[in-house]
């Protein structure tokens, strides 16, 4: 009776350790194709920026292949694998990264990742889309990683691609609230991640304590809205007059901040506003 049962738990640990290790599929290709999306037709004739861009290095696998992370024609970003191969093995995924490289296992798990799904393939060219709101200027590294062991299969650094010109995102213009107000308002992403709101033949009534806020609402037309959707206060108002530059906070989500305003601090007046339109 003993030696029966002793079989059947050989066979159950065995079980348990193959689907542990899946060691198949070391061996096994799973190959990927996919042309790299544009939104639509009209969208797709300004074609996709290349932000940032690095080569897989192998790490616990050999890898080879090239990472690029682009903005499409739409705002949506992605991160673009092509001539890409490695070692299959269980529970791949695809990670971002929150370091400037990811040459070993402690630095993902220490500096952090966004986990953009499971690996479609081993081998081929493949996109993998990237949250809203992601800060790539924090996230610079592309990294394979074997979930079920905590492994790092390949990992590619991934650089600003200087060449890439500045991508406006939002836009709208400024109309007088408190005071009269023109110009334009405009979200722009920079090549290495950046973004920052740019003022345009702007012109206001001075005051004091003037700041420029995102607003969390799609308008800011008068006092209230202001008060009650919240805000990020990008800093004093750098003049009254005249082209200008805003820094955006890393990770700011651009789908809820859709509003700019000129706020008076010291009286809790709204300017003037400009409702800033997906581009």
């Amino acid at each position: 009776m003993k030696k029966p049962m002793l079989i059947v738990a050989g066979i159950l640990a065995l079980g348990g350790l193959w689907y542990a290790f899946r060691p198949e599929l070391l061996f096994v290709n799973q190959t990927v194709n996919e042309s790299l999306p544009t939104a639509n037709a009209a969208a797709a004739a300004s074609g996709p920026t290349a932000l940032l861009a690095g080569n897989f290095r192998g790490l616990a696998h050999q890898a080879q292949g090239a990472a690029t992370i682009y903005r499409l024609a739409d705002g949506k970003q992605v991160l673009r694998l092509t001539n890409f191969k490695t070692s299959n093995g269980p529970a791949l995924h695809m990670y971002l990264v929150a370091a400037s490289d990811a040459p070993d296992n402690d630095t993902v798990k220490k500096a952090g990742f966004i986990d953009l799904g499971d690996l479609k393939g081993n081998e081929g060219d493949q996109n993998y889309e990237i949250p809203a709101g992601a800060d790539l200027t924090k996230y610079r590294a592309a990294s394979v990683w074997c979930a079920r062991f905590g492994v790092n299969f390949a990992a590619a650094p991934l650089a600003p691609q200087g060449a890439a010109p500045p991508v406006a995102l939002a836009a709208g213009n400024f109309r007088g609230l408190a005071h009269e107000t023109q110009g334009t308002a405009t979200i722009y992403q920079l090549a290495d991640g950046k973004q920052v709101l740019r003022l345009t033949n702007f012109k206001t009534s001075n005051g004091p304590a003037l700041h420029m806020y995102l607003v969390a609402a799609s308008d800011a037309p008068d006092n209230d809205t202001v008060k009650k959707a919240g805000f990020i206060d990008l800093g004093d108002l750098k003049g009254n007059e005249g082209d200008q530059n805003y820094e955006i906070p890393a990770g700011t989500d651009l789908t809820k901040y859709r509003a700019a305003s000129v706020w008076c601090a010291r009286f809790s007046v709204n300017f003037g506003a400009a409702p800033l339109v997906k581009q």
